[in-house]
């Protein structure tokens, strides 16, 4: 990979002005974070905006597109959900997004965050990169898209509320799910093309997914790249074995894994669920395809450079 080339936003402190985009169901640390939060950018002599997401999600994106000129800064206290809703509306811009991870899952921000950082000494920090982003259709998506197994099971989650321990309640429908979902002919053209039946394609930016499983672990989210991982068709023991091997990212080396990188892929098969970030995105057929640099991304700063791919942990 290139040496990284980072930048100071050159702002003032006393000229910013935050928006700050608050998940309500966010986990327990938000309310912790948010104070913290308020406190520095009080002290720094910033102004700020705090702004709660609803259910509405057409209602939040019209919201977040009159701001988009308004405000020098963004944040998000949420999780992968609300970081997919805020870059929809960011995308191609260069105001600065941080990231406060307070959801379910926050798996992008495995990819961002080692233990040691603090996140709201990031989003109020002056250090961005440009990072790339996944889009399917007309929609982005920060981390990772997954077609088949993975869409299936948010799908079924779709419209059942309440979303509170949203986590729990997507590993129960994937336990049920991996005992009783077929895998589906697949038709998809890249660098390579396939057409057989398939348990999973993910498309991935970032490299977890599912609240921490190691989908891609070879994906950065500055490569210009999206990784490709297809589960074609194995019995469910070995699906079972491959979960197990999920999480330190080993899965990969399994005879029924595929996995290569590309920067678009075409999915011609038409009628299967679709998931981006954890939310529902439609049913196939899709274009995906990797739009560089289309993220400008408040990142932790290690030493002289900036810290774009640490080991994240808990």
């Amino acid at each position: 990979m290139a040496d990284v080339v980072f930048a100071k936003t050159y702002m003032p402190p006393s000229l910013r002005h935050f928006l700050i985009i608050l998940n309500p169901l966010a986990n327990g640390n938000a309310n912790r974070y948010l104070r913290t939060l308020l406190s520095a950018l009080q002290q720094l002599g910033d102004t700020y905006d705090i702004w709660q997401t609803t259910a509405n999600e057409q209602a939040n994106l019209r919201h977040l597109q009159q701001c988009r000129e308004q405000y020098t800064d963004w944040v998000v206290l949420g999780g992968d959900g609300t970081l997919n809703l805020v870059v929809n509306v960011l995308a191609h811009s260069d105001i600065p997004l941080g990231l406060i991870p307070c959801g379910s899952g926050n798996d992008f921000a495995r990819n961002l965050y080692a233990g040691q950082d603090d996140p709201v000494a990031v989003v109020v920090g002056e250090y961005c990169k440009k990072v790339d982003l996944g889009l399917c259709n007309e929609r982005y998506f920060a981390n990772v898209l997954g077609v088949g197994f993975d869409g299936a099971v948010v799908a079924s989650l779709y419209n059942d509320q309440p979303r509170r321990f949203r986590r729990w309640r997507y590993l129960q429908a994937a336990l049920i799910k991996l005992f009783t979902y077929p895998e589906q002919e697949l038709h998809l053209t890249s660098s390579k093309i396939k057409r057989e039946p398939a348990f999973i394609a993910a498309f991935a930016n970032g490299r977890y997914f599912g609240g921490g499983m190691q989908i891609a672990p070879q994906a950065h989210l500055d490569d210009n790249m999206l990784d490709c991982v297809w589960v074609g068709h194995t019995s469910l023991p070995k699906k079972l074995y491959y979960l197990s091997r999920i999480f330190s990212g080993s899965h990969i080396r399994a005879s029924a894994v595929d996995y290569w990188q590309d920067s678009a892929f075409e999915i011609h098969t038409a009628g299967l669920p679709i998931e981006g970030d954890g939310e529902f995105f439609g049913v196939t057929p899709a274009q995906v395809c990797v739009v560089p640099g289309a993220l400008c991304l408040k990142v932790p700063c290690v030493g002289d450079r900036v810290n774009t791919d640490p080991v994240c942990q808990d």
